[in-house]
C-alpha cells in the first residue's frame, strides 16, 4: 500500500470505506455483544451529528476553543449529579476509562499515597497499564466462586506504601460490583483512598429502580471512595472517546494534572494523557446526556434488564449457570457439560459476536438495547449450536475479550503477534 500519485473522488473514496468494512460485527443488527454500546437510532444520529460538527475543534486549547470547556465542564456536572449529588467531587474529561484509571492513578502517586495498588483479580486490566507506565506495583486478590473478593484478604494486603485500593462496579469479566462500602469504611480508618472503576455501571447502577432493582452503592457519596470513573462512550451512550473521572478532593485532582512551564513554545497543561483530541468526543457525551436524560436512561435500563433476564433464563432453560449475582446485564454464563470455546464458534458462523472467557470457562454477555429486538433468534440459534458444541467439543471458535483465539496457548507473545497483524495491511 503506497500513498496514491493522485487523489481518488470522493465515490471511489465511499466505495473503498464499504471495502474496508466488509466483515465488520453487524452491531447495528444486534449481533455484537461487546465493544459498540448502541442506542435508540433517534438518539444515536444526534449524538453522530454533534461529534462530527466538532469533530475538528482541538480540544488541547479550551482559550481557542470554548466549546471544550462549555461541553467538558457541562459533562462532568451531569455525571456528578447522578453518582455524587449530595458530594464535593472535582472532574476531569477523558477519552475514555484506560486513560480515567492512568490519570487517576498519577493522582494517588504523585500526592504521595504509596507505590502500591491492591485490587481483586477481577479489576480491568488498565490499572495494571497504569501502573507499568507509573512505576507503581500491583497486588492482586483472588475472587471466590461469587466473583467477590474476601474483604478481609483485601485489607489484609494493604500496608503504608498503598496508594489506593481499586474496585469495580462491576467488573467486567462477571458483572459483580465489588463490596464497595464495606471496603471503603476499612479503608478510610486506615487513611488509604479507594477509586471506583464505574466505566460500564456509572450511568446504569443509579437507574436499576426502572428496573425493580435497588441499586448498589458505590459513588463519592460512600464513605472511604475518594475517586470514580464513569464511560460516558458505554452506558452513557455517547461518542466513543468520553469518559468523567471524579475526584473527592482537589489536592488529588491537581496531583493528577501535568503542567509545564519550562518549553520555549509557552506554557503546557493537560488534564489527563492524550494532547490533542478532538473536542467531538465530549460534545457527543453532552448531546447523549442532554437528550436523554434521567427519564431516558431509566426507560434504556428497564429495557436492557428485561432482554438480559430473558436470555439469562434461556440460557438455564440448557443447563447454563450465571456466575455471582450481576446486576447489569453484563454477565457471564458457565456449563459444565458444554465446551464454551466450540459453543461460540458455532454462534460464531450464525453471525454472532460473543466473547468467551476462561478463568472459569463461560460465555460473557454485554446487553445493549438493540439486543431487544433480536433476542428470540439469539436464543434459537444457541439451541442449535449447543448440538454442534456437543458433537464436536474441540471445534475450533470463541473470542477473548474481542481477540481471535485461533487455537492453542494464548500467551504474550501471542498477543503482540496479535498487534503486529493489526498494523500489516491485508492483501
Amino acid at each position: 500500500m503506497n500513498l496514491p500519485e493522485h487523489g481518488l473522488s470522493p465515490d471511489e473514496v465511499r466505495i473503498a470505506w464499504t471495502d474496508a468494512s466488509t466483515g465488520d460485527v453487524d452491531w447495528r443488527g444486534g449481533r455484537s455483544w461487546s465493544l459498540v454500546y448502541d442506542s435508540p437510532d433517534w438518539h444515536q444520529n444526534l449524538v453522530d451529528e454533534a461529534a462530527a460538527l466538532f469533530a475538528h475543534e482541538n480540544a488541547l486549547s479550551a482559550s481557542a476553543f470554548p466549546s471544550t470547556q462549555h461541553f467538558e465542564s457541562e459533562v462532568v456536572a451531569m455525571v456528578a449529579s447522578v453518582i455524587a449529588p449530595d458530594s464535593e467531587s472535582y472532574g476531569v474529561f477523558t477519552t475514555g476509562g484506560t486513560e480515567s484509571i492512568m490519570v487517576a492513578m498519577k493522582g494517588y502517586r504523585d500526592s504521595g499515597r504509596g507505590q502500591r495498588l491492591v485490587m481483586p483479580v477481577t479489576a480491568h486490566p488498565g490499572f495494571w497499564k497504569a501502573a507499568d507506565y507509573l512505576g507503581l506495583q500491583v497486588t492482586l486478590v483472588e475472587v471466590g466462586a461469587d466473583g467477590l473478593p474476601d474483604v478481609g484478604e483485601l485489607m489484609a494486603a494493604v500496608d503504608e506504601d498503598t496508594a489506593a485500593i481499586c474496585l469495580s462496579a462491576p467488573c467486567f469479566p462477571y458483572g459483580v460490583v465489588d463490596p464497595i462500602a464495606e471496603i471503603g469504611a476499612q479503608a478510610a480508618a486506615r487513611g488509604v483512598g479507594v477509586h471506583v472503576d464505574a466505566a460500564m455501571g456509572g450511568l446504569f447502577l443509579p437507574f436499576l429502580g426502572a428496573a425493580g432493582s435497588t441499586p448498589p452503592q458505590f459513588g463519592l457519596d460512600v464513605p472511604g471512595v475518594t475517586s470514580v470513573s464513569v464511560d460516558l462512550h458505554k452506558y452513557g451512550y455517547g461518542a466513543k472517546g468520553a469518559s468523567v473521572l471524579l475526584f473527592a478532593d482537589p489536592e488529588l485532582r491537581h496531583a493528577s494534572y501535568y503542567v509545564s512551564t519550562g518549553w520555549p513554545g509557552g506554557a503546557y497543561a493537560a488534564s489527563g494523557v492524550v494532547g490533542t483530541r478532538s473536542v467531538g468526543a465530549a460534545a457527543g457525551a453532552w448531546t447523549a446526556m442532554r437528550a436523554l436524560g434521567r427519564s431516558g436512561y431509566a426507560d434504556l435500563v428497564a429495557q436492557v434488564m428485561g432482554t438480559a433476564r430473558q436470555i439469562q433464563a434461556g440460557l438455564a432453560e440448557h443447563g447454563f449457570e450465571v456466575i455471582g449475582d450481576p446486576p447489569m446485564g453484563v454477565f457471564a454464563a458457565t456449563h459444565s457439560e458444554i465446551a464454551v470455546p466450540a459453543l461460540a464458534g458455532a454462534m460464531g458462523r450464525r453471525g454472532w459476536w460473543i466473547d468467551t472467557q476462561d478463568q472459569p470457562s463461560s460465555l460473557h454477555f454485554v446487553t445493549f438495547p438493540r439486543h431487544a429486538s433480536v433476542v428470540d433468534q439469539l436464543l434459537t440459534d444457541l439451541e442449535v449450536a449447543i448440538g454442534e458444541a456437543r458433537a464436536d467439543p474441540e471445534g475450533a471458535g470463541g473470542l477473548s475479550y474481542g481477540v481471535m483465539v485461533r487455537g492453542g496457548t494464548l500467551d504474550d507473545d501471542v498477543l503482540r503477534e496479535h498487534l503486529d497483524e493489526r498494523f500489516s495491511p491485508k492483501r
